[in-house]
């Protein structure tokens, strides 16, 4: 070997901290990545499931002697399609029932960059009381025979690392059980 390359092929103290410099700063990147990506699923699957078990809760709280007796109406006489708890009308006592669910799951939700209140109270609320079809951007929920409530809401979040707020769209529907 030349004594060129023996001083090429040289190993000298502090090699290896110069590539650590440089890949340091790109993994600790990375890993805040994928730290703030995961959160933000675990956030948005926190705020679906509180949405969707008020939606079940609400349903399920719906006038089960009435529909023995073959009263349709339970407790709501008409449709209503995209309230709020402020707008609700004739199906107010339904979505006061759904709204309490709801602002009692969203104790403990992480992530949500407003009061729980204040994102309930936005929540557009459509309950069909003869079944129908509810549709969000998503796609749609159908039932044919069953009461249905739906429910749907842009959050606002924040993730665990800081970089900003989002809002994804969360929608939730669900049907009386039916006994076979």
């Amino acid at each position: 070997m030349s004594a060129i390359q023996k001083k090429l092929h040289a190993k000298t103290t502090g090699q290896s901290l110069v590539i650590m410099a440089i890949i340091l700063p790109f993994l600790m990147v990375f890993v805040l990545m994928v730290v703030e990506v995961a959160e933000r699923w675990l956030e948005v699957a926190m705020v679906e499931d509180a949405l969707q078990q008020a939606t079940r809760s609400a349903v399920q709280a719906f006038d089960y002697a009435g529909l023995a007796r073959g009263e349709d109406g339970l407790r709501v006489t008409s449709d209503c399609r995209a309230v709020t708890l402020e707008t609700a009308g004739a199906c107010r006592g339904v979505v006061i029932v759904a709204d309490r669910f709801l602002r009692t799951n969203l104790t403990g939700v992480r992530g949500l960059g407003e009061y729980a209140g204040t994102l309930a109270a936005r929540v557009r609320w459509t309950v069909l009381p003869q079944g129908g079809t509810c549709s969000f951007s998503g796609g749609t929920y159908t039932t044919e025979i069953s009461p249905l409530l739906c429910a749907e809401v842009r959050p606002v979040m924040t993730g665990i690392v800081g970089w900003g707020t989002y809002t994804p769209w969360i929608t939730a529907a669900d049907t009386l059980d039916t006994t076979d």
